[in-house]
């Protein structure tokens, strides 16, 4: 059951090393989206082609596969405080970097690199401090807020102030701005009056990349909520980020406006992730977490397809209904392709949102407590790792086909396999978890524990 008690988040809030964090998360959030909004512009402006956007994603990606987990055991070892203040201090030089080198596409890509190998260590160090740092009482608290700062975050910087910066001035203001929100970011988190660990905390025992690797498939092979719900969740990422390498494409050839304009389109997606973040404990409490991640992963799919079906959605609309909508009933104009688009937009971002928090949300309920981080990071490695022979395909299909084809032969591609996997008796568990997770060892999960006295 989900209780929610606005006093948690007056309580919470007057934590100081809490409230540092959460603040020092929104800065550097805001930096890093509009970071990336503006690498992507200036990457498809310059090019002319979605590819240099997949190469964009596919830079971000490749440290997660290679270098996600051994960086959580380093975020492990290093003080936390350490660790934060260093990586918002290197990702804020990175970011200057890219102002300096920003018209050489090798160097852009060689920064590209070096700002997400940070984040796999940076990554973990944060979302590991928020229990050291609260009550496990204010556990869901925390991280609901943590969230929020995530989601304003988005809009601050995608939203806001990337495009009124590139079209005022360019992509360079955004890498300048950036740094010195990320700066800002180090010295909320460096100035604080002790660090985040726990002294009475033990750090648990380590764990190599292969046991960690064998104990996540041991629990997705024996409990199905986990193993459907990864596989919505996996799916649904990748998707998500094919979607952010086709939008500057698909605004520029679809809705004929300039790339920097994709602010009509994410404005509603947010709204849309904002009233997600609202009724999801209540979807979960009714329905079960792995029930609505199901339902919210199929929503998304079929928005994504609605995407690739703009046009002819917008035909439809008007040849049989007549709501009064701005730009919808009396013409067959851009403008009314616009409107459809930023209408698909809202369950976009409401179902991404629902599903990303409730496919955690089983994963938590369904692997044992000292697994969790396994799980997660098994998680990241291996949606990292399927996505990427997509992202790198998808730009050069959407320069031969189309953009909306793609988006379409995307989503229909997702809901098959999808489907396949969900109903297939040769891939994943069978029957449904027990009530009570696997109990499992912290140290050699693929190994049974010796009877005692042997």
């Amino acid at each position: 059951m989900i209780d929610y008690d606005l006093q948690d988040d007056v309580r919470l809030l007057k934590n100081d090393k809490f409230r540092r964090l959460l603040q020092a998360r929104f800065v550097g959030q805001t930096a890093q989206n509009a970071l990336i909004y503006a690498l992507l512009i200036l990457l498809v402006t310059e090019s002319g082609s979605s590819i240099h956007s997949t190469l964009l994603i596919v830079a971000l990606t490749i440290p997660s596969i290679v270098l996600g987990i051994p960086g959580g055991a380093i975020a492990d070892m290093l003080p936390r405080r350490f660790t934060l203040t260093l990586g918002y201090l290197a990702r804020a030089c990175v970011a200057a970097a890219l102002f300096y080198y920003s018209g050489n596409l090798f160097y852009i890509y060689l920064l590209v690199l070096a700002y997400s190998t940070i984040g796999q260590i940076f990554s973990p160090a944060e979302a590991a401090t928020v229990p050291a740092i609260v009550r496990r009482d204010q556990l869901s608290t925390a991280n609901s807020l943590m969230m929020l700062s995530l989601m304003l975050a988005q809009i601050l910087g995608m939203v806001v102030m990337a495009p009124i910066l590139i079209k005022l001035i360019s992509p360079d203001a955004v890498f300048v701005v950036a740094a010195v929100l990320l700066v800002g970011a180090t010295y909320i988190v460096g100035w604080l009056a002790s660090g985040f660990t726990r002294q009475q905390d033990e750090k648990p025992p380590s764990i190599g990349f292969v046991d960690a690797m064998s104990e996540g498939f041991r629990i997705l092979r024996t409990n199905r909520h986990a193993y459907l719900a990864i596989v919505y969740l996996t799916t649904g990422l990748a998707l998500s980020k094919m979607l952010i390498v086709l939008m500057p494409k698909f605004t520029r050839d679809v809705l004929d406006i300039a790339p920097e304009d994709t602010v009509f389109v994410a404005a509603p997606a947010a709204i849309g992730a904002g009233v997600g973040l609202l009724i999801v404990p209540l979807l979960i409490k009714f329905f079960g977490a792995w029930r609505v991640a199901g339902a919210a992963f199929f929503v998304f799919v079929f928005g994504l397809a609605g995407l690739g079906l703009v046009v002819f959605l917008r035909d439809f609309i008007q040849d049989n209904f007549n709501f009064g909508v701005l730009f919808l009933g009396n013409t067959r104009s851009l403008a009314s392709v616009i409107t459809v688009t930023m209408l698909l937009a809202i369950p976009l971002g409401l179902s991404f949102t629902i599903l990303s928090v409730a496919a955690r949300v089983v994963m938590n309920e369904q692997a044992p407590q000292e697994a969790q981080g396994r799980i997660f990071a098994m998680q990241m490695a291996l949606g990292d790792f399927l996505s990427l022979l997509p992202l790198l395909v998808v730009g050069v299909v959407a320069d031969v086909v189309g953009v909306r084809a793609t988006l379409l032969a995307a989503a229909v591609s997702a809901l098959a396999v999808a489907v396949y996997l969900t109903t297939s008796k040769r891939f994943g568990p069978v029957d449904p978890p027990s009530s009570a997770p696997p109990e499992v060892s912290p140290v050699s999960p693929a190994r049974p524990a010796p009877e005692p006295g042997t």
